[in-house]
């Protein structure tokens, strides 16, 4: 399961933008780790959108640590992509893996869940290059 804390570990795989958008549509209380000594966010709070150093470790603890992302999706706000939080996991592939029919389905469950300016749209994959003969 992905936690709140984990999505600044993250970048879009197609630009490498650190800095993803989160839109959570189902989350659920997870096991308690054990007490962090400092805030688990080094830079920025997705839980609440601003900068880790703005987030007493107290409300770290209380509202945060133990919150298991089930169903969301990360969006990329220099390229415009997407990338589905699907069962705890973010499901970032680059866009040649993508599947396009997995790609509907999940946008027209979550399309409401996020604002209108986000395109939810099946990626189209790019053709891979015919290997040539040799390679491994």
């Amino acid at each position: 399961m992905v936690r709140y804390y984990h999505i600044e570990m993250l970048a879009c795989p197609e630009c490498r933008n650190p800095r993803l958008i989160l839109y959570v549509v189902r989350e659920k209380r997870g096991a308690m780790p054990p007490q962090p000594e400092r805030l688990k966010c080094r830079r920025w709070c997705y839980l609440f959108d601003r900068p880790a150093s703005t987030v007493p470790l107290s409300t770290c603890v209380s509202s945060c640590v133990e919150r298991d992302i089930e169903e969301g999706v990360l969006v990329c706000p220099a390229c415009g992509r997407w990338y589905p939080i699907v069962e705890g996991i973010p499901v970032m592939m680059d866009d040649k893996y993508r599947d396009p029919e997995r790609d509907r389905e999940i946008a027209s469950r979550l399309a409401g869940h996020v604002p209108e300016w986000v395109k939810l749209r099946a990626v189209a994959p790019v053709p891979l290059e015919p290997r040539e003969a040799g390679e491994g």
